[in-house]
């Protein structure tokens, strides 16, 4: 699966250290028995940090299936992770991930049809475990439990120590959502966009 790279920070900084300025050149003599050398150090700061972390490029729900009945979910799912690239963060420091959807205004996350004026909207929930049909009830999506903040909902924090750590995640649509809807009406291509958020953070 294609993936791309987001926000890589890097934070740098210089510590100095206070010197005596050099008068003159460095010697001594009779005529001039005192004289001063500066002395002079440099400190890199050890603590420059950077980290990628790796997000799918695309999460595809396939073909959708309308249900005969809504008896029982009809879910569909895809799974992907978030991978901690690499982490070149201090030791008290993680990345915590969060993410969303770009354009909803309900702090949901929807597909909806692409070309038409008033477009069909399908809602899906997001799980921070990997999640099928069989475990999908044992747990709670994010967007359902969870409080939103002003970069979306927390996925995750990678640690320093973390790199190659991933975070499994879970689509899932429940396929009751286009049970009675006229089939000519609701077909054509869905599509929908996670915005994901990363920061530095010091624990």
């Amino acid at each position: 699966m294609k993936t791309k790279k987001i926000i890589s920070a890097l934070i740098a900084g210089i510590l100095a250290t206070t010197a005596v300025v050099s008068v003159s050149a460095a010697t001594l003599s009779d005529v001039t028995p005192e004289n001063s050398t500066e002395v002079k150090a440099n400190i890199v700061d050890p603590g420059s940090v950077s980290y990628v972390i790796t997000i799918p490029d695309t999460a595809d729900f396939g073909a959708l299936t309308q249900p005969e009945n809504t008896d029982t979910d009809h879910y569909t799912f895809n799974g992907f992770q978030v991978e901690a690239t690499e982490l070149n963060i201090k030791s008290n420091q993680g990345v915590t991930v969060y993410m969303k959807d770009s354009t909803a205004t309900d702090n949901q996350f929807y597909i909806s049809q692409k070309v038409e004026a008033d477009p069909f909207k399908i809602a899906y929930d997001v799980y921070d475990t990997a999640v099928n049909e069989e475990t999908v009830g044992s747990y709670n999506p994010i967007n359902t439990t969870a409080t939103p903040g002003t970069y979306g909902y927390h996925l995750c924090t990678f640690l320093a120590g973390s790199t190659g750590s991933t975070q499994d995640v879970t689509l899932a649509l429940n396929q009751n959502a286009l049970y009675g809807k006229t089939l000519s009406d609701i077909a054509g291509d869905y599509s929908g966009t996670i915005a994901f958020h990363s920061a530095l953070i010091e624990r």
